[in-house]
């Protein structure tokens, strides 16, 4: 580190420990190591050092200090968010701001009304044993990920999962941000003082500014409303193994109907084998370092009795009868599939792998599906590209998607999430980060599947820091010049996060 580095630094640290308290400012190479570790092909990204806010008004105290000291800061909430790039940022040296360990409070409660407020460290494990102590008659949409991220964080980084309340920014309902110039901003009804309608009236009066603060470093996000939904009395899963890579297209065109048509209320997925297995099983010592060939796909089938895609839902009801009415209807739809294969709850409640699947539905967190990152060794990225949800495409772009990963040495592990209109092609790249070799071909793999989506018109929703200044370049020069407007407006002097998201002050 340079002095024209290290002094502006030294002095907004010295002036953050006298803001929030020396015991709140770490910056011990040990500390760094930890925040800066990325699963990512790029590898590590050190941060200078990390301090732990306790409440908006700290941060906004450490907002304008950085401003003054023009220091860097970079915020997380829980910084989990795997296979994205966690906690790091776009560069080294950034300060980043650890929001999840002292603000990590559930603000406020109403049963009646059914919502929470969280601040960014309360996590999904924490908050569903919240809501369990209540009486678990109240739930919140989790995700497969760990239990110990963030509803916050992840509806910031438009996260969506599995259940009716899988919309998770629009489940959401008030922001408190703290922008780059120190100042508190409060999104809707909560513009008014002493407002009682925050949490629970969407828009307010005047510009919705909720959703500029979604993948965005516009602001530090301080507080959200979530709005719960009711726990079912009954929740039944069903689960169709399909044998070939092509009947992908089939289950896409009857889970559009069965979404369309309101029979489903949860998301169905179309789990590929390997996403599947890849959390269960070691890899397999004759893959001979990937990807595994048609032949031994096959046989972990009949090892592990699934199919190339597993799909899975579940349906929701007050009683015996109307789960079985409901399970009846999405059986008769799914036996236009010949090859289609039922798999009841009972049975799949027994088996690891497909619980997984049953826990996300019933609002559940778990961590069943986080061994997946260590199949290869430790590396994973994420991609999430949204796919109209009709056959002949779904057909096109599992090939399309299959073929540049195995051309790169790669597997193949997909979720596809079908939500109704558009699915989401959770596309889940493995590799051993110690290998340089591999490491260079998941990155080619991951730029490679973003231009072929790109070109398509199907561009990715959710990408690792790694590449989002690049896909940020290929948006249209007025996106880009607005969103920058933004940037210098809400951020003036470019302190938050620079480049995440490919997002700069003009």
């Amino acid at each position: 580190m340079n002095d024209s580095i290290a002094a502006p630094l030294s002095e907004f640290l010295r002036a953050a420990e006298d803001e929030i308290g020396p015991a709140w400012v770490d910056a011990t190479p040990e500390t760094a190591t930890r925040y800066g570790r990325s699963e990512l092909p790029a590898g590590d990204r050190l941060p200078s050092a990390v301090i732990y806010p306790g409440d908006a008004g700290e941060v906004q105290r450490l907002v304008l200090l950085a401003a003054r000291f023009k220091v860097p800061l970079h915020p997380i909430s829980t910084g989990r968010n795997i296979g994205l790039g966690g906690a790091t940022a776009t560069s080294d040296g950034m300060v980043v701001v650890d929001l999840g360990r002292r603000m990590n409070r559930i603000l406020d409660f109403d049963p009646v009304l059914r919502y929470v407020v969280v601040e960014p460290g309360v996590t999904y494990q924490a908050l569903h044993d919240f809501l369990v102590e209540q009486g678990d008659t109240l739930m919140c949409d989790t995700t497969s990920g760990p239990p110990d991220g963030g509803p916050l964080g992840n509806t910031l980084d438009k996260g969506g999962e599995y259940t009716p309340a899988a919309d998770h920014f629009g489940n959401s309902c008030g922001f408190e941000i703290v922008l780059g110039d120190g100042r508190l901003l409060r999104t809707g009804d909560g513009s008014l003082a002493g407002s009682q309608t925050w949490h629970i009236s969407r828009y307010g009066l005047g510009p919705v500014l909720d959703g500029l603060f979604l993948q965005s470093n516009f602001g530090i996000v301080t507080r959200m409303g979530i709005w719960l939904m009711p726990r079912p009395r009954k929740i039944e899963s069903f689960f169709f193994m399909l044998p070939e890579d092509d009947d992908i297209a089939a289950v896409a065109d009857v889970s559009r109907e069965l979404r369309l048509d309101g029979l489903v209320p949860t998301a169905i997925k179309a789990t590929g084998d390997l996403y599947l297995l890849a959390a269960h099983i070691p890899y397999p010592a004759e893959a001979a370092g990937g990807p595994l060939s048609a032949e031994l796909r096959r046989s972990l089938h009949q090892q592990h009795d699934i199919g190339s895609w597993v799909v899975s839902g579940a349906v929701y009801g007050s009683d015996a009868t109307q789960i079985a009415r409901g399970l009846g209807l999405v059986r008769d739809r799914f036996d236009s599939i010949p090859a289609a294969r039922f798999v009841a709850h009972e049975d799949a409640v027994e088996r690891p792998e497909l619980k997984v699947h049953i826990d996300t539905y019933s609002g559940r967190p778990t961590s069943s599906e986080l061994p997946m990152v260590d199949w290869r060794g430790g590396g994973i990225l994420s991609l999430t590209p949204s796919t109209p949800m009709v056959g002949s495409v779904a057909g096109s772009h599992a090939r399309m998607s299959r073929e540049i990963l195995s051309r790169n040495g790669l597997d193949t592990c997909i979720d596809y999430i079908f939500a109704g209109r558009a699915s989401r092609g959770l596309h889940s790249i493995l590799f051993d980060p110690d290998d340089d070799q591999d490491r260079r071909r998941a990155s080619t793999a991951e730029s490679e599947l973003r231009e072929a989506y790109r070109m398509a018109g199907y561009p990715v929703g959710r990408v690792p820091v790694d590449g989002q200044e690049d896909e940020m370049s290929h948006r249209d020069p007025v996106f880009r010049d607005v969103a920058a407007g933004l940037k210098a407006l809400l951020d003036p002097h470019g302190i938050i996060s620079p480049g995440r998201y490919g997002l700069r002050s003009q």
